[in-house]
């Protein structure tokens, strides 16, 4: 959220620096409404107090605030952490026939980006753990132990 209204002000600084530029007035409403809406979610998080995850005996749930998401544990071979751009996540590897399931039934933007995701993380899909109230390798712990029962 800081780097988006850190974007913005660099637009606005353009802009009252006598600028009338396209790429400043793109920079503010973009990252503007990006920041806008990360305030929302962290907002919304907060006020309501609903948990990112809900660990469950057959599933994790994710509720990102714009999709909600289910990982069955039946499904999954393992979980363990990567580091894409500076962020922690933990890839989902999935067994063999759900992953190929998966790829089959993603639309065409959908399978770009799975095989994008396996070209940079290894994974078709993972799950953010930076910014929770546990720790990102604890986390992936607790996963790969619910994976065992």
């Amino acid at each position: 959220m800081a780097v988006c209204f850190v974007f913005v002000a660099m637009g606005i600084f353009i802009l009252m620096h006598g600028e009338r530029s396209f790429i400043a007035w793109t920079g503010i409403l973009f990252f503007g409404g990006g920041g806008l809406f990360v305030l929302f979610l962290i907002m919304r998080e907060r006020i309501s107090h609903k948990a990112y995850y809900i660990i469950t005996d057959e599933s994790v749930l994710m509720d990102s605030g714009m999709k909600k998401r289910e990982v069955r544990f039946a499904d999954v071979e393992e979980f363990y952490l990567i580091n894409v751009m500076s962020s922690k996540q933990i890839g989902i590897k999935y067994k063999k026939d759900v992953e190929f399931q998966k790829m089959n039934d993603a639309s065409n933007a959908g399978r770009i980006i799975r095989k994008m995701n396996e070209s940079i993380a290894g994974v078709q899909e993972s799950l953010p753990a930076d910014g929770l109230n546990i720790k990102p390798q604890e986390l992936c712990d607790l996963l790969n132990m619910r994976l065992t029962k």
